[in-house]
């Protein structure tokens, strides 16, 4: 599969379909598998770039300082690796805080911006439950049943788990996703980059149209966050125009 070097980082990369591009950006735990649903849809419209950011899956992982300044400086630059100008950029979880970096820090590269189950800074709540996973990795690994239970049980609605694509073979699953993706010393920096990181000043800058699109049952990031944090309701109404799209009975 293709690579391409960027900020000293080698990037692995795909391309699916033709049209106008959209960039996708994964969250903190599964790299570019986070959209294997999701790509094949967008690739029936649009040019869908899917990459593994620096520290996961199939890309380089140095041990190293990371930020979502970071990441998204790395996403500017696979853009002009691939003479992209200008795309839609899409970002999950830890990737739409990513994305809402690059939509403040690239506006020229920004076309429309979607902010699927993303927070501009997570309260203490959050805090809480981020230090669990930091400490579940660490005594585990990030591969493991226990971690892959704790991530189930607040990122994937009872609906879904109790259902027919749920139960142990989606957490057994998920905890082979995070095992291939994931080292636990990276695994452990991302998480505390979630966990610092205060995005409300780069939302009024935002140019681009946005969507804020999330679950109602999501507890991982919420739409109304705790009066120290800034969730999903926050960044729709601090972002110049955005709109939001509520999907009831999912979770993060």
């Amino acid at each position: 599969m293709p690579h391409t070097t960027v900020n000293g980082a080698r990037l692995w990369f795909q391309e699916t379909g033709a049209g106008p591009a959209v960039l996708n950006l994964h969250g903190s735990g599964f790299g570019h598998k986070n959209f294997a649903q999701a790509t094949p849809r967008l690739a029936a419209h649009f040019r869908v770039i899917d990459f593994d950011m620096r520290g996961y899956g199939s890309s380089d992982r140095p041990l190293q300082d990371y930020s979502m300044a970071v990441w998204a400086d790395d996403a500017a630059a696979l853009l002009e690796a691939l003479e992209v100008r200008r795309a839609h950029i899409h970002g999950t979880s830890m990737g739409g805080a990513v994305a809402i970096q690059f939509a403040a820090s690239y506006p020229e590269r920004t076309d429309r911006l979607v902010l699927n189950c993303a927070t501009a800074k997570q309260d203490f709540a959050a805090r809480l439950a981020t230090r669990g996973w930091i400490e579940t990795a660490r005594a585990f690994g990030p591969g493991s049943r226990e971690l892959a239970e704790t991530i189930a049980f607040q990122c994937v609605s009872r609906s879904f788990l109790s259902g027919p694509n749920g139960g142990d073979t989606f957490v057994d699953g998920m905890a082979k996703m995070l095992g291939e993706a994931n080292t636990a010393e990276i695994f452990v920096a991302a998480c505390e980059a979630i966990s610092t990181m205060d995005l409300r000043p780069l939302l009024s800058r935002i140019e681009a149209p946005t969507l804020v699109i999330g679950g109602d049952e999501d507890i991982r990031t919420p739409w109304v966050a705790g009066a120290d944090g800034a969730g999903q309701d926050f960044i729709a109404r601090t972002v110049p125009g955005a709109r939001r799209y509520v999907i009831k009975g999912a979770a993060h």
